[in-house]
């Protein structure tokens, strides 16, 4: 979809390109442009609001404003993969694989409604980095996430449960 959006844009930026008298990144548009606007006979047309926006390319190719960061109070618990019944590698509710290495939180159903997506970023008040949603817990839980430690239960227990602050955009 994005290539659709890019090959649009050129394309766009083309037409408009060889219709105008002047270049798009011309000197000379601006007073064009000031030009139209000062005489009186000059109609404006819906339509040069929008070739303005395409002749930016801040507009076309510069990254969209990040949107505000979402922080919200939960209860943090731990678990872990360990498991002596099985010993095929521990997945999250969406199949995603849960090993040693990842970095991964499992997040209550409200949490989800309140914006947090499968993988989604989190940052943890007290932890260091990053962590991503995987997993999503039992409905009984409200405003909580689920920190994975691998096959670390002594880490998990010592973790305990701790009410803290988690932020993502």
């Amino acid at each position: 979809m994005r290539h659709v959006r890019i090959m649009f844009t050129a394309l766009t930026l083309l037409v408009t390109t060889l219709t105008l008298p002047a270049c798009a990144g011309s000197r000379n548009q601006p007073q064009l442009a000031d030009a139209s606007a000062t005489a009186p006979s000059a109609k404006k047309r819906p339509e040069d609001a929008v070739i303005g926006r395409l002749d930016d390319p801040s507009f076309l190719f510069g990254s969209r404003p990040l949107a505000p960061k979402k922080s919200v109070r939960v209860k943090a618990l731990a678990y872990t993969g360990c498991s002596i019944k099985s010993k095929r590698t521990t997945r999250g509710a969406w199949g995603d694989a849960l090993t040693a290495d990842v970095k991964a939180v499992a997040v209550s159903p409200d949490l989800l409604e309140m914006g947090l997506d499968r993988g989604d970023v989190i940052s943890i008040e007290g932890l260091p980095g990053k962590y991503k949603v995987l997993d999503v817990m039992h409905s009984r839980h409200d405003k909580t996430i689920d920190i994975f430690y691998g096959n670390d239960a002594c880490g998990a227990t010592q973790w305990g449960k701790r009410t803290l602050n988690i932020t993502w955009q």
